[in-house]
């Protein structure tokens, strides 16, 4: 990790002087968003006794449901109220989406410190804790609370644990690391569930999830350059009674795929927008530039984007009109 100490100094300070915290995770909130969020959230309001609140534009995924205090997501604030932003897990300024509502949002009042991992990351805050060596936001959160001597307890571990374990794809991920495995045994050796974690994250589905899994393997298709593309449309989802929270982690299968070089999902979400994920195995592609010709951003093997438009299926092949 990098040496954030005058960072770690900085962010503590602005903590100890505020009183009303807002922690923000980006829009679509995944594994990592909740964990750290909620990690961090845990520590400030039952140790340091501040008015904390955990904020996004969208509900937490359904197998995030069994961490601490989840149910006290907001999704919307007043920032005249707020003595201090601290955005975890967005990969640029605007994941959020709350600028959009808030266009003094990223005035400097109050202040922004923003704590992320993702190679993307426009370093929009007063105080930047981004390194994008690290696994996931939760890893940072990590070092945070150790750096300020706070104490992990049982619950805060369940949370890091739930952020490491997702981003790193149960630890199979390339982004698994010495460092990262001795966290999470750390975290185990705080009290962490891991039994659930795992099950809830990876290895337990309802059928109408696996019919989803199922549409997108069928819509799968390879062309001559070994990208994977698959897409399902709104349509699509509806007739199966099911969401985006259902198409979680099937880009992982895609990526599956022997000899593929990389892979692309696509699909079309209730706002009428057009979302987009990438992954690769290999070595000499970075999606991050990829994803950021069209907005989004994320890591070299894993990134997203999300784009106005309608998915449109002519001869087998997918094409996206509107952009």
């Amino acid at each position: 990790m990098k040496n954030f100490e005058k960072e770690f100094k900085k962010t503590r300070e602005l903590i100890e002087t505020a009183q009303k915290i807002v922690i923000i995770s980006h829009r679509g909130p995944d594994g990592d968003a909740v964990g750290a969020n909620l990690g961090l959230r845990l520590a400030l309001r039952h140790q340091l006794n501040k008015q904390v609140a955990s904020a996004c534009v969208d509900p937490p995924p359904a197998n995030c449901d069994f961490l601490p205090e989840v149910g006290e997501f907001v999704r919307d604030f007043d920032q005249a109220a707020v003595d201090l932003l601290i955005f975890v897990d967005c990969g640029a300024r605007y994941m959020s989406k709350f600028h959009e509502t808030k266009p003094e949002l990223f005035s400097g009042k109050p202040p922004v410190i923003n704590i992320d991992h993702h190679a993307s990351n426009d370093h929009f805050g007063q105080v930047n804790i981004v390194d994008e060596d690290a696994a996931a936001a939760s890893e940072l959160i990590y070092y945070f609370l150790a750096f300020c001597g706070l104490e992990i307890t049982r619950q805060i571990a369940t949370c890091l644990l739930n952020g490491l374990y997702f981003d790193t794809g149960s630890f199979m991920h390339s982004n698994t690391s010495p460092a990262i495995l001795e966290v999470a045994s750390n975290l185990l050796w705080k009290g962490a569930d891991f039994k659930t974690i795992a099950k809830r994250q990876f290895h337990t589905m309802p059928v109408k999830q696996l019919k989803v899994y199922g549409k997108i393997l069928e819509n799968a298709r390879v062309n001559s350059k070994k990208m994977t593309i698959s897409a399902l449309r709104k349509a699509d989802l509806e007739s199966m009674n099911a969401g985006p929270d259902e198409t979680t982690g099937a880009i992982d299968y895609l990526n599956s795929i022997v000899d593929g070089n990389f892979c692309c999902f696509l699909y079309e979400d209730r706002k009428g927008l057009l979302k987009g994920s990438l992954r690769t195995r290999a070595d000499d592609i970075d999606l991050s530039n990829l994803a950021g010709l069209f907005g989004g951003g994320g890591h070299k093997k894993a990134a997203g984007f999300t784009v106005p438009g309608r998915l449109l299926e002519t001869d087998g092949r997918f094409k996206i009109e509107g952009v």
